[in-house]
């Protein structure tokens, strides 16, 4: 399956609408662990258009993994779930409970 450009743009503009505005605002905010500086008015609020669409530095990261090692700490299990091709473009995926 050829994947464009304009795929993987609707999927980054789609997963940034479907996030809260608390969450967009993260992407504005200064650059985690650096040193703060005092630029703006600590009382000053960053604006964000709810309208608009994602800001240069959002990132969407699509997977597509093959096999996923899941395991539960609280309950101690821990299963392998493991996909295989099904004829289609689709993967049927198979679990399988293993020893932690």
């Amino acid at each position: 399956m050829v994947l464009t450009i304009k795929f993987f743009m609707q999927k980054r503009e789609k997963a940034w609408f479907a996030s809260s505005l608390k969450s967009q605002l993260q992407y504005l905010a200064p650059t985690p662990s650096f040193p703060t500086i005092a630029i703006n008015d600590p009382g000053e609020e960053i604006e964000l258009d709810p309208s608009e669409g994602p800001v240069d530095v959002f990132c969407l990261l699509i997977f597509d993994p093959d096999q996923v090692d899941y395991l539960n700490s609280r309950s101690n299990e821990r299963l392998i779930f493991t996909s295989k091709p099904n004829g289609s473009s689709r993967k049927l995926w198979m679990s399988q409970q293993i020893n932690p």
